[in-house]
């Protein structure tokens, strides 16, 4: 009875679980094409399915079949849940390793089934092998992952680790020769599979966490970047800049703007076209965030027009932060794509009678202006 419970529990979770892969393979269509991994997350319990369905043919079909492929498609799915969480991450990933791995272990499994029948040695190579690819999902996951998703993922491998381990290391002390995978009355092998089931389960519930949370950082990007470019929209510069203004309120502490345009820009787009514009752009608004500080901003004003917030800054560091800009900006090299450029820049900080920062942009657009009818490629102090 207990045996037909086990396999009765072990289908019903699997099944579970490939319902949900199911849905992730489902929805991934609908998700940003950045957001990688879906598909193996999907696809893993779709092997674990596979799994209980060789399990079940124990007692009607030969073992050798039934252990090799049920314990394959195991190791399968294993390290296609880890493929998928290091394509999630970013993570370079090569199958051939685990390939060879899964293809050992079960070379080593073939020579305990035929050569020398005993389940023992085949439950250690094969939980050994397990927990080897569980253990370095685990190190993954602590390495690179991120929120509370990545954390759930992360107890649940290591949990699966440390049972992987146990179950192997423990095999000659509980096991017998000619012990089976579901024996009756065997509580050590009711443990072994439900956590492996539940493990699973809990990857994918996290995956599925995982990747709303991606999908809500994408969308916040997106609200509050410039598609072009990649730097602040105007409206995210500007509350950043409000933010400043609050803090300079209470605490004192001083920042500048700095109003950055483009020379002749309608020239460029004109005599080069539109494209050549937009990459313009894209160069020079990199080129304006590499040499800024860490604590600084920049943000795209409108057209060709950019704004940098420097907190904590007097005048004289926001001048020579501009003069610095500028002379970067004006070093970019001509290419094919990309004609050379200049930009004018109005330096203003804030003042004791500035209600708003709309007063310090005021002030900051003035300087443009003026910088621009002393004969562009300049900066000038408002």
């Amino acid at each position: 009875m207990t045996s037909l419970d086990l396999r009765s529990f072990n289908f019903l979770a699997a099944l579970q679980c490939a319902v949900m892969g199911a849905v992730l393979l489902g929805i991934r269509h609908n998700f940003p094409s950045e957001i990688k991994g879906l598909r193996y997350w999907g696809v893993a319990p779709l092997l674990a399915l596979g799994t209980t369905a060789f399990y079940a043919l124990l007692g009607h079909a030969p073992a050798l079949l039934v252990g090799l492929g049920g314990n394959g498609l195991l190791m399968a799915c294993t390290v296609t849940l880890l493929a998928g969480t290091c394509e999630f991450l970013g993570r370079p990933w090569r199958w051939w390793p685990w390939v060879v791995l899964v293809l050992g272990c079960l070379a080593g499994l073939f020579v305990f089934f035929v050569i020398w029948p005993d389940y023992r040695p085949r439950m250690l190579i094969f939980g050994l092998g397990m927990a080897l690819i569980c253990g370095v999902h685990t190190q993954v996951l602590a390495r690179h992952g991120r929120g509370f998703a990545a954390r759930l993922m992360l107890v649940a491998m290591a949990w699966q680790t440390l049972v992987l381990l146990t179950r192997a290391l423990t095999t000659y002390w509980i096991d017998t020769p000619e012990t089976q995978r579901f024996d009756a009355g065997s509580v050590i092998h009711m443990v072994f599979v439900a956590t492996f089931s539940f493990t699973i389960l809990m990857v994918l519930v996290s995956a599925q966490l995982m990747a709303s949370e991606r999908v809500r950082q994408e969308f916040e990007h997106l609200a509050s970047h410039d598609e072009l470019t990649g730097a602040l929209n105007r409206r995210a510069i500007l509350r950043l800049a409000d933010q400043a203004h609050a803090r300079w309120q209470l605490e004192g502490q001083a920042y500048a703007l700095l109003l950055l345009d483009l020379d002749h820009f309608k020239r460029i787009n004109d005599n080069h076209g539109h494209q050549a514009g937009d990459r313009t752009l894209v160069k020079v608004a990199a080129t304006l965030q590499q040499g800024l500080r860490p604590l600084d901003r920049v943000g795209r004003y409108g057209g060709e027009e950019f704004i940098a917030l420097l907190p904590i800054s007097d005048l004289a560091s926001a001048q020579r932060m501009a003069e610095r800009l500028q002379a970067r900006v004006e070093r970019l090299p001509a290419d094919a794509d990309t004609p050379a450029c200049t930009v004018s820049i109005g330096v203003a900080l804030v003042q004791a009678d500035d209600a708003s920062c709309d007063a310090v942009v005021g002030r900051a657009d003035r300087a443009l202006y003026q910088a621009k009818a002393a004969g562009r490629n300049q900066v000038s102090l408002g």
